[in-house]
């Protein structure tokens, strides 16, 4: 954890010290501005491939991988925490911990309790339990760490007000946040190398939200849109192992950071990014997978009630006037479906398959991957795969450590032509 440690007098003013003199290069550092929404891993898994595209990978041959990673690279972001938003915006925030403290930005204590403080945003301020109002934003800490909501988190988090509405932001140190989204990411079960390279690629790709952030106020956020993030509780000890084992490694591609997205499972071949998001990355390129055969939603399937598909087709726009009928009308390289067509009264729309597939649910349409078929009242889907596909499949990197593939050679196969490096101090 961040902070850890007994509650004892000493112990706090160690950490108010902290706080105090980290307040320029910890709190928050800025950005130039906010950039386009970013294409996001799947914390959810990934998609399968039905059929040979004709423009197959050629045979995976990875280079022969170096000892050691190469060349250190700079990483802007280096050496600050991560900042990860946690949950939706909302108008109050429960805090708990044994002795709670609060500073503002400038770094002066604002507040102090223990037990449970209960904040709320009041237009642009945040007032502190019963009656203390203060500005925004304020930096919370507690030993040997804090619960926001009910959920144990870490020792530090920065709360602020806009328009009425709270968010939290929890401050974790990077190793330590590599650790964390692991442990919810994939399995103990899963072999040590492969474990090694999800450690890679997630902190590659927290790195790179650190130098382009969401938002001024975040990096991140805790789930599905970037890494799954829960705090920094219940950690095994190989997750640990695998991000100490790692420590400081990130992928790069023709000297900077790579954009190292990842999935549960392919179905077989893993997809363009260029066919799912829009966008051509050389080192995110379909590649073809036979590691993950043993995968437990390697294939799926989802009753979708009439009710269902008229709640889906309007979320996505669709008026509905009698029970509606969907099929696939165009399908990627890989053969994911790529656009879904709904009609309802006469009428027909034309969807992206990625909307539809928000739109039903992540944990019912597993992956693009799939058929639709009319039976009975409803539809079977069916599919392979769990994810958006694209990049690592966290399956077929298990499944390569069985057969005795290093960590190195595992991030050669999923991101072709990238290179492993250590990031500047």
């Amino acid at each position: 954890m961040g902070i850890s440690g007994r509650s004892s007098g000493s112990a706090i003013s160690a950490i108010a010290l902290l706080l105090v003199s980290a307040a320029a290069a910890l709190l928050f550092a800025g950005c130039a501005g906010t950039p386009p929404k970013r294409v996001s891993p799947s914390a959810s898994p990934p998609l399968p491939a039905e059929r040979e595209p004709a423009n197959a990978a050629p045979p995976f041959q990875p280079r022969p991988p170096s000892a050691t990673p190469g060349p250190k690279v700079q990483a802007s972001a280096h050496g600050r925490p991560v900042r990860v938003l946690l949950g939706d915006a909302r108008k109050d925030i429960r805090v708990e911990g044994e002795s709670i403290r609060a500073w503002n930005a400038a770094g002066t204590p604002v507040a102090v309790d223990g037990g449970t403080v209960v904040l709320t945003a009041i237009g642009e301020k945040i007032r502190w339990g019963a009656g203390k109002m203060l500005d925004s934003p304020i930096d919370i800490a507690s030993l040997p760490g804090l619960r926001v909501d009910g959920k144990p988190l870490v020792a530090r988090v920065r709360v602020s007000a806009r328009k009425g509405q709270l968010y939290a932001v929890a401050v974790v140190p990077l190793e330590e946040y590599v650790a964390a989204v692991l442990s919810r990411e994939a399995p103990p079960s899963f072999r040590h190398e492969a474990l090694s390279a999800l450690a890679v690629a997630v902190r590659t790709y927290a790195l790179l939200s650190m130098e382009k952030p969401r938002e001024a106020t975040h990096d991140l956020v805790a789930g599905v849109e970037d890494q799954v993030f829960e705090g920094m509780d219940r950690i095994d000890g190989v997750f640990l192992k695998a991000a100490e084992a790692t420590r400081g490694e990130v992928l790069t591609y023709g000297g900077v950071l790579a954009r190292s997205v990842y999935h549960s499972t392919c179905g077989g071949r893993t997809e363009n990014a260029k066919d799912a998001w829009g966008k051509d990355f050389s080192f995110l390129r379909s590649v073809p997978c036979d590691d993950c055969l043993d995968s437990p939603v390697r294939k799926w399937d989802y009753r979708m009630t009439v009710e269902e598909g008229k709640r889906v087709a309007r979320a996505l726009g669709v008026k509905v006037k009698d029970d509606p009928a969907i099929r696939i009308t165009a399908r990627s390289s890989t053969g994911r479906a790529s656009r879904i067509r709904i009609t309802s009264g006469g009428v027909s729309r034309d969807v992206s398959a990625a909307d539809f597939r928000r739109a039903a649910g992540y944990a019912r349409v597993r992956s693009l991957k799939m058929e639709i078929a009319r039976l009975g009242d409803g539809w079977k889907i069916t599919g392979e795969g769990y994810g958006h596909g694209v990049g690592m499949c966290q399956w077929g990197a298990n499944g390569m450590a069985k057969r005795g593939k290093t960590h190195r050679e595992i991030l050669a196969r999923y991101y072709p032509g990238t290179d492993l490096a250590g990031v500047a101090p």
